[in-house]
């Protein structure tokens, strides 16, 4: 939310509804302030949170008394109720009081910058600098960097930026895309080098779970597991003995520029058995199309999957059971697929029961 956002909450904001999964779902209700259309006082709108946003308002509503602000408190004599300001300026304290508390002169607890990047706040102007290296300065604080950053993490999502464009209350995906640095307006190079850490990041703990046993199935599973099986044998890797992290890293990264991770099932791409090439090529889509093969050669599933099989599954028998007057064909598909998600879900638990 937008800091303006955030402090135009009334103190009867927070709310519960039951989602369709069956598991609660935590909201705030507020008001969006930018955006063609949504007039002086802003529209009306509903942000889906965490129950620790929740928890947090409760403390709120102790400390705060303005009767119709969640941040709104008495500012002494004639000026009554007051809302809270200055963020960026409270935020700097913050760092500093942080920087007090647990680092030093030489080695503050929040990493200073060499310059601030753009449009992301901006340094002290009173540092020296020299020459031959620039001043260390104190990282200027925004309440537009979490907002971004946040945005940032969605879009690289499956699906993330649909959601990122909904929770944000963007007009238009590419919005989205563009505050996110996901289009070609964005930060192209430092995307990639993150996406590359992240899909390393999942691989190890794709490989932490092979070898702890966990289950796994689908097309590729011997392919990768056998390269699993490489690993351990050249690390030595076996109960009892501490493998090095970076070595580690270093042997599993080839794995990672095939890896698209998916919903249902991870893709590790190879053209010559991808199922999803013929496919995409009448539609004009780009490949790997993901959770589109559920029997292709180069998708596997592991553990982390299944409750995303489940859910899918029940969405299906649920889809069967209040159809009423829908074609027969896709009827048939509904069931097909139906039939494929129970299939795959009994795959990894009669692997889990062998290993």
């Amino acid at each position: 939310m937008r800091d303006v956002e955030v402090r135009e909450l009334g103190r009867d904001c927070a709310f519960e509804e039951p989602g369709a999964d069956g598991l609660t779902r935590y909201k705030i209700r507020g008001k969006v302030s930018k955006g063609k259309g949504r007039g002086l006082g802003g529209e009306e709108a509903e942000w889906v949170v965490l129950e620790i946003v929740h928890r947090a308002i409760a403390v709120l509503r102790e400390a705060n008394d303005d009767p119709g602000h969640l941040f709104g408190y008495d500012g002494g004599g004639r000026n009554g109720h007051v809302l809270l300001s200055n963020m960026p300026r409270r935020l700097c304290a913050f760092r500093d009081h942080l920087d007090k508390l647990f680092g030093t002169a030489e080695n503050p607890y929040i990493p200073p910058v060499t310059a601030a990047p753009p449009g992301f706040g901006s340094a002290s102007d009173d540092a020296e600098t020299t020459d031959d290296e620039p001043a260390a300065l104190p990282w200027a604080f925004d309440t537009r960097q979490f907002r971004r950053t946040l945005a940032w993490h969605i879009a690289h999502q499956p699906f993330g930026v649909v959601a990122g464009a909904r929770q944000y209350k963007h007009t238009a995906i590419a919005v989205f895309e563009g505050y996110a640095g996901t289009s070609a307006s964005g930060f192209a190079d430092e995307v990639a080098a993150e996406e590359a850490v992240a899909k390393l990041d999942y691989v190890e703990d794709l490989y932490h779970d092979w070898n702890d046993g966990g289950p796994s199935s689908g097309g590729a599973v011997q392919r990768i597991e056998a390269e699993f099986d490489r690993v351990r044998s050249e690390l030595g890797d076996l109960p009892g003995v501490v493998a090095g992290p970076s070595r580690l890293r270093t042997l599993l990264r080839h794995l990672t520029r095939t890896l698209h991770p998916g919903i249902l099932n991870d893709c590790f791409y190879q053209a010559e058995t991808a199922v999803c090439r013929k496919r995409a090529k009448p539609l004009g889509r780009p490949v790997p199309m993901l959770d589109m093969c559920m029997s292709c050669p180069n998708s596997r599933r592991s553990a982390v999957h299944v409750p995303r099989l489940e859910r899918a599954r029940d969405m299906a028998q649920t889809e069967l059971g209040v159809a009423v007057d829908i074609p027969h064909l896709q009827k048939l598909a509904i069931t097909e697929h139906l039939a494929t998600l129970t299939r795959l879900i009994a795959e990894i638990d009669d692997e889990d029961t062998r290993r």
